[in-house]
């Protein structure tokens, strides 16, 4: 095989490749993927080490299991159920929450600007604390349709259910995501105009 020739691959030409045995066509899967796993395990467990455990999980349960996929749904699908059954699995076994994860590395989009890059991750600091409020289904829904652009019928797939349902999901995630946001606004505007109350409330 000449170098370069797995790049231009299917998902579907790679898989075949991997199920008959050619690790190197898996590996090209697993470079592919591998951010998009961990950043989706980042947002449901919270946690960034974690995420990457779930993310190596995720991708041995794949490698042991990849001649059972039958190619009838698209490879990112399953691989995301994976992903997710093993983040799922991982809360149900934590009694609770881990502490909030660095917002540094959950990083999608670098930016060139300094002060640009500042004001970003304020605002994503503000939007994951607010994710890591929200059920996990409903964090899993909210990542796979705004980050990774899957629609509902694809997102029932990886969650199971119907598609309605993963639009409800979605809808709910979305209201209370922006219920918690102004909340804390709202916070915000009462500390900033009324400090001496707030001293008095950090002092008892």
């Amino acid at each position: 095989m000449k170098a370069g020739e797995l790049d231009s691959m299917t998902d579907s030409q790679l898989v075949t490749r991997a199920q008959n045995g050619e690790v190197p066509a898996f590996e090209e899967l697993v470079k592919k993927y591998q951010r998009d796993i961990y950043n989706l395990a980042c947002r449901i467990v919270a946690d960034a080490e974690e995420a990457r455990d779930m993310a190596q999980q995720a991708f041995l349960q794949a490698f042991i299991h990849i001649k059972s996929f039958r190619q009838q749904s698209q490879f990112k699908t399953w691989l995301f159920r994976i992903a997710i059954n093993q983040c799922y699995n991982f809360l149900k076994g934590r009694k609770k929450f881990g502490e909030p994860t660095e917002t540094e590395n959950l990083h999608l989009v670098e930016d060139d600007s300094p002060e640009t890059e500042m004001v970003a991750q304020d605002e994503r600091r503000r939007l994951y604390a607010a994710l890591e409020r929200l059920p996990a289904k409903q964090r899993a829904v909210l990542t796979l349709k705004v980050e990774q652009g899957l629609s509902y019928d694809e997102i029932s797939e990886v969650l199971g259910g119907t598609a309605g349902a993963a639009r409800v999901n979605y809808c709910q995630a979305l209201k209370t995501l922006r219920k918690y946001l102004k909340s804390e606004d709202e916070h915000e505007v009462a500390v900033q105009t009324t400090p001496t109350v707030a001293t008095r409330v950090s002092r008892r």
